[in-house]
C-alpha cells in the first residue's frame, strides 16, 4: 500500500512537471481545463458536469457581439474617422449582413440547448422507468421462486399421499 502511494505521488509530480513544461512552451498560463474522461465519472459527478455544460451553453447562446458605438481615441481626426466608418458601414450593409448570420446562429444555439435539455429530461425519465421495471422484475422473480417451491412441496405431498395409498390399498393382497 505504501509503495503504491509513493508511486502515485511520483506520477503526480511527473505530471505537474509536464504541465510546467507546457506553460513554458506557450509562455503563459493555460487558460482552460482539460476535460476529464466522462466514462470515469460517477453518476453524481456526471450530473454535475451536465449541469455545468447546460449553464455554459445558456450563457453563450447569443453569439452576437455587443453593439458598441463607433468611436475613436484620436482627438483631432476622431470625428472624421467616425463619420467615415459610419457611412461605410451603412453603405456596405456589413452590420445587417453580420447580424443576419448571428441571428441564425443564435436561433440554432437556442434550439440546440432546448434539444439537449429535452433529451436529458427524456433520459432521466426513461432511467427512472427502467429502475421501476427492474424492481418489478425482481419482485416477480422472488414470487416465481416462492411459487416454484410451493409446487415442489405440493408435488412431494402428492407423492407421499400416493405412496401411503398404495401401501394401505385394500385391493393389494399380501
Amino acid at each position: 500500500m505504501i509503495k503504491e502511494i509513493q508511486r502515485l505521488k511520483k506520477e503526480l509530480y511527473r505530471k505537474k512537471e509536464e504541465i510546467r513544461d507546457l506553460k513554458k512552451l506557450v509562455h503563459k498560463e493555460i487558460d482552460r481545463e482539460f476535460q476529464s474522461d466522462l466514462e470515469e465519472l460517477s453518476e453524481r459527478e456526471l450530473e454535475t458536469h451536465i449541469g455545468e455544460c447546460f449553464s455554459s451553453m445558456k450563457r453563450n447562446i447569443d453569439t452576437k457581439p455587443d453593439e458598441k458605438p463607433i468611436t475613436s481615441h484620436r482627438k483631432i481626426l476622431g470625428k472624421p474617422i467616425i463619420l467615415i466608418k459610419q457611412v461605410l458601414s451603412r453603405i456596405t450593409g456589413v452590420y445587417s449582413y453580420v447580424n443576419l448570420i448571428f441571428d441564425k446562429k443564435t436561433e440554432f444555439n437556442r434550439q440546440s440547448v432546448a434539444l439537449h435539455q429535452a433529451l436529458l429530461i427524456s433520459f432521466r425519465k426513461n432511467r427512472e422507468r427502467m429502475w421501476q421495471i427492474e424492481e418489478k422484475i425482481s419482485g416477480c422473480e422472488e414470487n416465481l421462486i416462492i411459487i416454484m417451491n410451493k409446487i415442489k412441496d405440493l408435488h412431494l405431498s402428492l407423492e407421499r399421499q400416493k405412496n401411503k395409498a398404495v401401501n394401505h390399498d385394500p385391493t393389494v393382497k399380501d
